[in-house]
């Protein structure tokens, strides 16, 4: 039995030998069997979709390839079975694009295979898409926006979007109340409107794009001088379809009522206490209070809210302190008068007529106020200064300026270091203590550079409250400085 299987296995190891040299001898030498090209495979073979049930133009897509004598190494995607981009990836979220003018359309996507040889699977996997066009959408940033009453002029931000792609949106368009919709560039964010300086009845705007100096747009109409203004937008996109309205908080709007912007950056009584010598000048002004209501008057952007409402007034008079504010927006916190100096600069360059009353904290920081105001710097020194009663800030020009005096004791003084284009206004009588040495000048003043004969910035270092001894000295100076000096 045992011999009968040896034979048997060696017989059976020789026909399985001999198969295989024949078959090895049957086939041509230097000749290789045919590649097969690879298949593909979409995870969706149908999309059975209509009318509103269509998808949007954002489409979640993943593929694979096979190859039996092989491995695929990428893959061609096409949705017009001439332009082929190559990827390695088996999934991607396309954005397909509906034709200008369509409501939807339907796309035919196609991959297709590529193996380790080059060779394209020749049938490409395929899939129609159908699509709908989707609304673009609009939205004013309410947070950001110009709130409370607003002298002349208010500011938005808004932003729009499309589940299609924003690169969709075509064109933007903006009114106030009931008036007319206006076209405006809908790449254009920030928009500014300041209302425009005429008698006529009815009340029109320029809009100022971004911090731009002209305005893009001068006969926005709709705007009301007795109510609440509702600003609103709305989108378009390529396919016509349009965005619901949206509309911002609403916000009250007035007409400048005189030549001079009183601006306070002071507590209530001492806002108070200006407006009372104000009354006894021959003059009309406009308060632009910043502390009222918890700062509601305050402007979103200093740039460019701000600098367009002190540009409708030839005469601005500004009385702050040395408290911190916070920016919002940028985050800052420094004094009031230092997130106002760039547009003040910007103000008097373009012969703007300023007041300005402020003081100075042991670390305030001055670089905001180089360059912007006439003063290079205060004196730094060791010691203490003071001003008593008996003292006074005395004026070095000639003219009908009063000399002024504490009521009380004051400390916390900051002299002034004037820049090389100012001339020293006022000095004070300082009590000096434990050798505090510097100049004791608080108030400077600067000439027009485009009229070197007239002075269109006047700039104290001491809060003129402090030193209003005598409500007839304050009064005075205010009228000379106010109605005299800037009456050019």
């Amino acid at each position: 039995m045992i011999m009968y299987k040896s034979i048997f296995r060696s017989k059976l190891l020789y026909i399985l030998l001999s198969g295989v040299i024949v078959s090895a001898m049957s086939c041509d030498r230097g000749n290789s069997r045919k590649n097969i090209p690879p298949d593909t495979h979409l995870a969706i073979d149908a999309i059975n979709l209509s009318g509103e049930d269509r998808l949007n133009s954002v489409v979640e897509m993943s593929w694979y390839g096979t190859d039996r004598d092989g491995y695929v190494i990428g893959y061609d995607i096409s949705i017009d079975s001439i332009n082929w981009t190559r990827t390695l990836n088996q999934d991607s979220t396309f954005r397909f694009s509906i034709p200008a003018g369509k409501d939807s359309s339907d796309i035919t996507l196609k991959v297709r295979s590529i193996d380790n040889e080059g060779l394209h699977d020749p049938t490409p996997a395929s899939l129609k898409i159908p699509l709908k066009n989707s609304p673009p959408i609009a939205l004013v940033n309410k947070s950001t926006q110009s709130a409370g009453l607003n002298i002349g002029v208010v500011t938005y931000n808004w932003e729009a979007t499309d589940p299609d792609g924003n690169k969709t949106i075509s064109s933007a368009e903006i009114r106030f109340n009931k008036g007319s919709w206006r076209s405006i560039d809908p790449n254009q964010n920030q928009l500014t409107f300041v209302l425009n300086n005429d008698i006529s009845s009815i009340t029109k705007a320029s809009l100022f794009y971004g911090n731009s100096s002209q305005p893009s747009i001068v006969d926005i109409d709709g705007i009301s001088l007795d109510s609440a203004n509702f600003f609103q937008i709305r989108v378009s996109d390529i396919a016509g379809s349009t965005s619901i309205i949206d509309s911002a908080s609403p916000v009250g709007i007035v007409r400048p009522s005189s030549n001079i912007l009183f601006i306070s950056g002071q507590t209530t009584t001492i806002t108070t206490e200006y407006l009372g010598w104000l009354s006894e000048i021959p003059i009309s002004i406009d308060l632009l209070d910043l502390n009222a209501n918890n700062g509601e008057s305050r402007p979103h952007y200093w740039n460019p809210t701000f600098r367009h409402i002190i540009n409708q007034f030839p005469i601005v008079m500004a009385m702050t302190n040395s408290d911190n504010a916070l920016d919002p927006l940028t985050g800052l916190t420094q004094p009031l008068l230092a997130h106002m100096a760039l547009a003040f600069q910007q103000y008097c360059s373009i012969g703007g007529k300023l007041l300005t009353s402020t003081s100075f904290g042991p670390s305030t920081n001055l670089l905001p106020y180089l360059g912007s105001f006439p003063m290079n710097g205060i004196v730094s020194s060791t010691g203490q200064v003071r001003l008593i009663p008996d003292s006074a800030i005395i004026s070095q020009v000639s003219g009908n300026y009063p000399d002024l005096h504490p009521s009380s004791i004051l400390i916390g003084i900051s002299p002034l270091n004037p820049s090389a284009d100012a001339e020293p206004f006022y000095r004070a009588q300082l009590s000096k203590l434990s050798g505090w040495q510097g100049d004791n000048i608080v108030g400077v003043r600067r000439k027009y550079l485009g009229n070197p004969n007239n002075i269109n910035e006047v700039f104290f270092s001491i809060e003129l409250h402090r030193v209003a001894g005598s409500d007839l000295a304050m009064k005075n100076l205010l009228e000379q400085i106010l109605v005299y000096d800037f009456a050019w």
